[in-house]
């Protein structure tokens, strides 16, 4: 899903198409919740590596919706 999210972006960054922008921020909030789940769920030895990178997928997501302003 991370993957899909940063092929979206690059896409996004190439074409400047809003949809683009959508698809990849829907993609990295359900990325971010996907792994707060599983570490709540299992525990890993990198639980702190995966909350990071949930955190940031969250935040990444909240600038692209706010960057979509311009497109409403």
């Amino acid at each position: 899903m991370t993957s899909l999210t940063m092929a979206f972006l690059v896409s996004w960054e190439l074409t400047k198409a809003w949809p683009y922008l959508v698809l990849s921020s829907s993609l990295a909030i359900g990325a971010a919740v996907s792994m707060w789940v599983r570490e709540i769920i299992i525990p890993s030895p990198q639980s702190i590596m995966v909350k990071l990178l949930g955190i940031l997928l969250f935040i990444y997501s909240m600038y692209a919706f706010a960057d979509l302003a311009p497109y409403l």
